[in-house]
């Protein structure tokens, strides 16, 4: 059992080298790094003497040890509580906490970490299936009873009861609660108590378990989840159960003694980034825009192989043309974007035959919430032209301090493609809302 839970704040990209504080130990550095194998070091980089993060953001908790990796825009301003919220404020924003727009002061307790608050939100969701009952299916099961039951299994009744002939070896149905759904729930309830020692929630959990009725324990991989199937029975299950993935997916409990156990859950920021603004600019877009995103085409193929494009996201306006916008969760040089960008940028544009493809950048200095450039593609021997735009957007709200993310920056970057950002009436409006948050 956890005594006591701290919790270590870094940034993406940041160093985390042992007894630099005194918490992150050798002992979490080799929990870290033989978790990090197995992923192939997709996650991060381990030093000699400590790890280097990478692009994902989220939590990995080392057996009684919290690590958030946290999103920042060139160190901009805020404290790394600010962020935590930034980040939390995004993955609800897209879903990825599972958890309605509704829901986003639903938090009971004040969270230590972004782990407490995935779990919570677990338990919520657990909460509401159990309040609307648990679903019942029908499972077969092979037992010697005192009573005839189905059908008579006669090899196991000889085997087994050729000397008791008061008991029935029988193949039968049940009808009853212990099923997969149930199964996936209360395994992912029972591994909590080594992952927070946060008492609110552990009293939430023990109210629930009371109610939970006691399940088998099974083994999980992911080929379990996929081999769900969802009826109009178990469909509200759906969203707890991508929650309970994330938690018996991504830990691993070392049972060898003085051992640390692993659970990470992290998020490649730069699929975030294109996620939340997607769905922000669908929120904001007027009758007769349109917008679809990750337009998978072939790109190259031989006899054996294909090559895929996918632009991040397709724009059409209501004159009918269309824009590409390739989002990018870094800070370019001023406006002068990577020549990898304008590259990509430019085969999206000749490939879906637009005119205007924009490199969609998160802003990193004050000024204009939505700050643009444009350039032109000069193609040798033809008078057609491309426009690439360099735009940064302001994603926050509250100035240096107190940052949260700013649900309304999608109208910065369609008003900005629209024209002159800086007279548009709701960009106005826009800053006049930033202005008020930044004087709370």
């Amino acid at each position: 059992m956890l005594r006591n839970c701290p919790v270590i704040q870094c940034f993406e990209h940041d160093r985390l080298m042992v007894d630099d504080d005194g918490l992150f130990t050798r002992a979490h550095w080799r929990a870290i790094g033989e978790y990090n194998e197995k992923y192939k070091d997709r996650f991060l980089t381990l030093l000699p003497n400590g790890v280097k993060f990478s692009e994902y953001v989220g939590v990995i908790q080392v057996g009684n040890l919290t690590i958030e990796v946290l999103p920042k825009i060139d160190r901009m301003g805020g404290e790394k509580a600010d962020w935590q919220a930034v980040l939390l404020d995004m993955l609800r924003e897209c879903r990825w906490m599972q958890v309605f727009a509704h829901e986003k002061a639903a938090l009971r307790h004040k969270p230590n970490s972004i782990l407490e608050a995935y779990v919570e939100l677990y338990l919520q969701a657990c909460e509401a299936i159990l309040h609307e009952g648990l679903v019942k299916k029908y499972r077969q099961e092979s037992s010697n009873l005192h009573v005839w039951k189905g059908k008579l299994n006669f090899t196991r009744q000889i085997r087994h009861n050729l000397v008791h002939q008061e008991r029935f070896f029988t193949d039968h149905t049940i009808y009853d609660r212990e099923n997969r759904f149930n199964q996936l729930l209360y395994k992912a309830l029972n591994i909590i108590p080594n992952l927070t020692t946060n008492t609110g929630i552990r009293d939430k959990l023990s109210r629930l378990l009371l109610d939970f009725p006691e399940m088998q324990d099974i083994p999980v991989t992911a080929e379990t989840f996929q081999q769900l199937v969802f009826d109009r029975k178990t469909t509200r299950y759906r969203e707890a159960l991508e929650m309970a993935a994330m938690l018996l997916l991504n830990y691993r409990p070392d049972i060898r003694n003085g051992r640390h156990q692993v659970l990470a859950i992290l998020f490649d920021m730069n699929e975030l980034w294109e996620e939340f603004c997607f769905r922000r600019l669908r929120a904001v877009m007027e009758p007769g825009w349109g917008i679809s995103r990750q337009n998978r085409v072939v790109f190259w193929q031989s006899e054996s192989n294909q090559k895929w494009i996918k632009p991040d996201i397709v724009v059409k306006t209501p004159d009918g043309k269309t824009v590409i916008i390739d989002t990018k969760w870094k800070t370019p040089n001023g406006f002068v974007p990577s020549d990898d960008d304008l590259k990509q940028i430019f085969v999206y544009n000749k490939h879906w035959s637009s005119n205007k493809g924009v490199l969609l950048y998160p802003l990193n200095e004050s000024g204009d919430p939505f700050q643009k450039k444009a350039g032109t593609y000069k193609i040798p021997g033809s008078t057609e032209q491309c426009e690439c735009i360099v735009a940064k957007v302001d994603i926050l709200t509250g100035g240096t301090v107190k940052r949260r993310v700013n649900m309304d920056f999608g109208r910065f970057v369609i008003e900005g493609l629209e024209g002159d950002s800086s007279d548009s009436p709701q960009i106005q409006q826009a800053k006049r809302l930033m202005e008020g948050f930044s004087n709370v």
